[in-house]
């Protein structure tokens, strides 16, 4: 398979839409949400300066977008993750658990919007020959039987007895066939993983 360009999905002021107040008018010098959610993608406001934004919310939100990170175009390497189950900022068991596929730059990505976020997750990687995410469900290497395997070797079990996992937005067509593979419950998250801490505080 040809495997694309290393497309980041940055977020946009309209993503940032879904996790601002709708019913208020907002403060913070703006007059409306979306002129605020302008403004925070720009970097040239804090969500945590304006008082009408949850504080777990708002922290969520300048986290990932205080993350910057430049790669290479492509990853003709396709250097995988070797740990089968990695932990962000001591996940416990109420935590929850992303599956994605084993590439490096996937997982360099990922832990810096965990880590700026400060969000509690655990991220089990899938064997996908080293694709990111999105090339690994393109290619059909993000299998529901590939999702098992990974499940079933990374010991999360000992760590959590949850069996509800989070997979990208471009995984929703795999969404059944995991569940039915795996008998876990399986909830599709949004396609960026910039987006991701918002959405794990709007959802918990």
């Amino acid at each position: 398979m040809t495997v694309e360009e290393i497309d980041l999905y940055w977020l946009k002021p309209q993503d940032l839409m879904n996790y601002l107040p709708a019913d208020k008018t907002p403060g913070c010098g703006t007059k409306s949400w979306e002129e605020f959610s302008q403004l925070l993608v720009d970097k040239k406001i804090k969500a945590a300066d304006c008082d009408k934004i949850d504080k777990a919310m708002a922290e969520a939100l300048d986290g990932a977008l205080s993350v910057d990170i430049r790669l290479p175009e492509s990853d003709p390497m396709q250097q995988k993750v070797p740990e089968p189950l990695l932990e962000y900022n001591s996940p416990d068991d109420s935590s929850p658990i992303i599956v994605t596929s084993n590439s490096v730059i996937t997982h360099q990505i990922l832990g810096l919007v965990l880590n700026a976020a400060k969000v509690k997750a655990f991220v089990i990687p899938v064997d996908a020959q080293g694709l990111t995410y999105d090339n690994a469900v393109a290619g059909n290497f993000f299998s529901g039987m590939q999702v098992m395997k990974a499940i079933t070797g990374s010991g999360i079990s000992a760590k959590t007895t949850s069996h509800r996992m989070i997979i990208g937005g471009l995984g929703k067509d795999v969404r059944s066939s995991i569940e039915r593979i795996t008998k876990w419950s399986v909830e599709v998250g949004p396609v960026s993983c910039f987006e991701l801490p918002m959405y794990l505080v709007a959802n918990r």
